[in-house]
């Protein structure tokens, strides 16, 4: 697999992620509108899971890029999870094949491990190398892995015969009032040329309404929820994945890629939301 070592390259900083889309009938014509309309818009990353209504986010999604035509389907950068509990290796690789059907595309570009589970990470790591051979996956990563999970995510893969880290991304949560992981997770993975997916850029929803970042908003002519996702991305190897269906909002989110926060600007949202100031030496196992 040595040929797609660190080949991984977004299509843009900002996607549509669609956690909680699929779960209601009354509500998919509309999600599908939005996802279409992000299309339009220009978005070409999405993310999705088997795990968001059972495959039903997966199936908006589908619908939409069928829309849009698979004769395009090179523009995009489809991002799909297993399941802890089917993570293993054949689980992952039937997972894998089922989140396919719903989507109804040839191959995904990105699929990650959702969380870690019972499966050992040497037989998740099994079914990805059958599943990139059989070209059904693009590249592989994981979700909501801590520092230590990394490490042993890194210890496995050599287990399995990859004598370099293949792991090309972990989604975590993170925003402007999350930032744990700036402790020791994010720099050990710079240092390791792991990107950073965040998924909740704008916490659930309450950072759009935050007075400080509203307050810094008006001073740019942008929106407050702009603000936290200029933020977020403020570093090169971090990608944000904003969730919504309302048109308006899709826009403002997919244009806060253009904005730059000034040195000031930065420093006003430290004072607010305080980065992590403990500085213990990161640890190996």
């Amino acid at each position: 697999m040595s040929s797609a070592l660190r080949t991984l390259k977004f299509p843009g900083r900002i996607g549509l992620g669609t956690w909680h889309m699929g779960s209601s009938a009354s509500q998919r014509a509309r999600e599908v509108a939005a996802v279409s309309h992000a299309l339009s818009v220009g978005y070409r990353l999405f993310d999705t899971a088997e795990m968001y209504a059972d495959g039903g986010a997966e199936r908006v999604l589908g619908e939409a890029l069928k829309r849009f035509g698979l004769a395009r389907r090179a523009e995009l950068m489809i991002v799909s999870k297993v399941l802890p509990g089917n993570a293993s290796r054949v689980g992952t690789i039937h997972a894998c094949e089922a989140s396919i059907r719903r989507l109804g595309c040839e191959y995904l570009d990105l699929y990650l491990l959702h969380w870690p589970g019972r499966h050992a990470f040497t037989e998740t790591l099994k079914g990805f190398q059958e599943l990139w051979q059989r070209q059904l996956i693009r590249h592989f990563g994981v979700s909501n892995l801590d520092l230590r999970d990394m490490q042993q995510w890194l210890d496995a893969e050599n287990r399995v015969g990859l004598n370099s880290s293949s792991v090309e991304c972990n989604q975590i949560y993170y925003s402007v009032e999350a930032r744990g992981s700036e402790y020791r997770l994010l720099p050990w993975q710079r240092q390791h040329g792991i990107q950073t997916m965040a998924y909740s850029p704008l916490g659930q929803g309450s950072l759009t309404e935050h007075p400080e970042l509203r307050r810094l908003a008006r001073q740019r002519d942008v929106s407050a929820a702009q603000i936290a996702l200029a933020w977020c991305i403020r570093e090169p190897d971090v990608i944000a994945i904003p969730k919504s269906i309302d048109p308006k909002r899709i826009e403002d989110n997919f244009n806060a890629a253009q904005l730059t926060l000034t040195l000031s600007e930065l420093a006003q949202i430290d004072r607010v939301f305080p980065p992590p100031h403990s500085q213990k030496p990161l640890q190996t196992l």
